[in-house]
């Protein structure tokens, strides 16, 4: 079961940034249904580094496609960024530390990062990065 289908309505219309984040939707509705049936703390470790994998190759991309288009909000965004990190990072030292808990606080962050970072950090790029010829 899906928590959080794609819609068009999350698309920013670059094809690689929308699948990088049709995979971030992945790994949340993965780890929702692992909460639902009650094993999101055996496979937590992996959502973790998964979601760190994500976030090496998403934000990358993001970046250097701000960089090529002059992208007038870039310092922002990135700190946005800077604070996802910092967050799956502090989420996983406490895992390691043998917090056992953490499943439900990762997927409240994720669900309030689909909402306002998406749907609204990211539409912003969007008009920038299509006139600057990404799509």
């Amino acid at each position: 079961m899906s928590l959080y289908p794609w819609k068009e309505n999350y698309s920013v219309e670059i094809e690689s940034i929308d699948n990088d984040h049709k995979h971030l939707f992945e790994i949340i509705n993965q780890l929702f249904d692992a909460i639902s049936h009650g094993n999101a703390r055996e496979n937590l470790s992996e959502f973790i580094f998964q979601l760190l994998d994500y976030t090496k190759n998403h934000f990358k991309r993001e970046e250097n496609y701000f960089a090529m288009t002059n992208y007038p909000e870039t310092l922002e965004h990135k700190l946005q960024h800077e604070f996802f990190i910092d967050k799956i990072e502090t989420l996983k030292k406490q895992f390691d530390s043998g917090d056992q808990q953490i499943s439900v606080r990762l997927m409240t962050f994720l669900s309030d990062w689909l909402i306002n970072h998406i749907l609204v950090s990211d539409k912003k790029y969007m008009a920038h990065l299509k006139k600057n010829g990404l799509s």
